[in-house]
C-alpha cells in the first residue's frame, strides 16, 4: 500500500489560533479540516478528492512542527457548528501518531495543504519522522493502518 505525505495548516486567518488550540482539537476532536473560501477551491478539492485514509500528514504552524498524523476516514462537511470551530467546514478524522515536542521546524512551510511529491527536504522530514513511528509501533505491536 502508497501512503501519500502532505502538510498543513489549520487555522482561519490568525495563526495565533493554531498556536491556542489545534494541539486540543488534534486530541479532543481527532480531526483535522479546512473552511470554505473561495481562493482556495483547489486546495479544498485537493483535501477532499486526493488525500484518502491512511494518508501521513504533517500538522504545522507556519514552519513550526505540531504533529504527525494518520487519516482513519473519509472528508465529510459540517455547516451547522456554531462553535468556534465552526469555520472547520471541510473535516477528515484523524488520529494522532506524534507530537513535535522539540520546536522542528520545515524549511519549505508555505501553504495551508500540501502534498508532497518531491524528494524536498520537508518530504524527507516527514518520511523520516513517520519511520520513526512506524519502528515504535512496531516494537509496542500497534497497527500501522486503519
Amino acid at each position: 500500500m502508497t501512503v501519500t505525505y502532505w502538510h498543513m495548516q489549520i487555522h482561519p486567518d490568525d495563526k495565533s489560533f493554531a498556536d491556542a488550540n489545534v494541539h486540543s482539537i488534534l486530541e479532543h476532536k481527532k480531526i483535522i479540516g479546512l473552511g470554505n473560501w473561495e481562493a482556495g477551491k483547489s486546495t479544498i478539492d485537493s483535501f477532499r478528492t486526493e488525500m484518502n485514509v491512511n494518508d501521513i500528514v504533517a500538522i504545522k504552524n507556519g514552519a513550526k512542527l505540531i504533529a504527525l498524523v494518520q487519516v482513519v476516514g473519509g472528508w465529510y462537511e459540517v455547516e451547522d457548528d456554531d462553535t468556534d470551530l465552526g469555520w472547520i467546514e471541510n473535516r477528515r478524522p484523524i488520529r494522532v501518531l506524534d507530537w513535535e515536542l522539540n520546536g522542528r521546524t520545515l524549511p519549505q512551510p508555505q501553504g495551508t495543504l500540501n502534498k508532497c511529491v518531491n524528494e524536498v527536504e520537508t518530504t524527507k522530514i516527514i518520511k523520516e519522522w513517520h519511520q520513526r513511528v512506524i519502528t515504535s509501533f512496531n516494537k509496542r505491536k500497534l497497527d500501522l493502518l486503519v
